[in-house]
């Protein structure tokens, strides 16, 4: 384990060991030298790992957390040779052992005091890394001079890294600990809903909804999982800024939307040559608390029958409620369902 300290005389690397075994391969039997002869040697060996072992940590700018496999040929009088191969070690999260797990949705929903009705919402809470995953957004000022600019949809990465601190400085110091913090954008873009790109009658439409798609890093050195342990937190957090122009004054209202959400690793997106199939969440319907629809996109359904869609024999009867339809051509019955037979007639 790797982490980057600003020391007492600058930044310095401080260097932890979590985990080391040693197995030997070959050797004589009086443990002296000996010549291997010519040709071609192959040594098996396994390496049992613990069940709780801290996983490999890496991305843009750091290498917290890593292993690798070395291979060490003593020589006698002479250096030794060393073979090394770096090695990813991954946790199972919880989330691979059922494919019939619930999703969970999260929704972030209000109105600002300028009266402008916001949504945002996406279909899990924990992604697969390297995954693509929708987010819709829906918008609604009360004001028709209110028109919505631009929508920036960021994803954010977190890092906090602690570590003790040596007995010097916490002496000269007094401190116990020795904290570093980064921030970065692992993903960035931005939708503009300016009068150049709408025809003129958009410029009537009072709210926007719309979906966009989010696709996170698919290389393992331009982003991390969700980590969280005594020495290293990555957290990540999908921040949606939307900024609103008001025709009758030179005055501009941005919303700010935070859903933090959790990036796991999965053996379904990382293959054995350590790349990233990304895997594309589809939108789940009836999941998520979506937006209500547009005016326009209402429709009339079936309802459930009432009292007053009962016939002279109690048949109850199914009517669908239609503006177009009459009064009397409401009463008429679509659809018969014959009444539950009474108790005492099952005799």
């Amino acid at each position: 384990m790797t982490i980057p300290i600003d020391g007492i005389l600058g930044p310095e690397n401080r260097e932890q060991l979590t985990f080391e075994q040693d197995q030997a391969l070959a050797s004589s039997q009086t443990l002296n030298a000996f010549r291997m002869p010519a040709g071609d040697h192959a040594f098996l060996f396994d390496i049992p790992l613990p069940c709780k072992i801290p996983e490999t940590v890496t991305g843009p700018m750091h290498q917290y957390h890593t292993y690798r496999v070395e291979v060490i040929i003593e020589r006698r009088l002479k250096s030794d040779f060393v073979v090394s191969q770096p090695i990813r070690i991954y946790q199972i999260s919880d989330f691979n052992a059922s494919y019939l797990r619930p999703y969970c949705p999260l929704t972030l929903e209000g109105q600002t005091d300028q009266n402008i009705q916001y949504c945002v919402s996406i279909t899990d809470r924990n992604m697969p890394f390297g995954c693509t995953f929708p987010v819709e957004c829906w918008f609604a000022p009360l004001s028709k001079t209110t028109k919505l600019n631009n929508v920036i949809i960021k994803v954010i990465e977190k890092q906090i890294v602690r570590l003790e601190a040596t007995a010097s400085e916490s002496v000269r110091h007094n401190i116990h600990f020795l904290t570093a913090a980064h921030s970065q954008t692992v993903f960035s873009e931005s939708i503009c809903f300016t009068q150049s790109s709408q025809d003129p009658k958009d410029d009537l439409d009072i709210e926007w909804r719309f979906t966009k798609q989010v696709r996170l890093p698919q290389s393992l050195d331009a982003c991390s999982q969700s980590v969280s342990t005594k020495h290293i937190k990555i957290s990540h957090e999908l921040v949606i800024t939307a900024q609103f122009d008001d025709k009758t004054g030179p005055k501009a209202t941005q919303i700010k939307s935070i859903l933090p959400f959790k990036i796991h690793m999965t053996p379904h997106v990382i293959g054995e040559d350590a790349s990233v199939h990304g895997q594309h969440i589809q939108q789940m319907q009836g999941t998520s608390r979506s937006p209500p629809p547009a005016y326009c996109d209402h429709f009339s359904d079936l309802v459930i029958p009432t009292a007053t869609d009962v016939d002279l024999f109690e048949h109850p009867m199914l009517t669908e409620i239609s503006p177009t339809r009459s009064a009397s051509e409401q009463s008429t019955p679509i659809l018969a369902v014959p009444p539950a037979p009474r108790y005492e007639q099952l005799a």
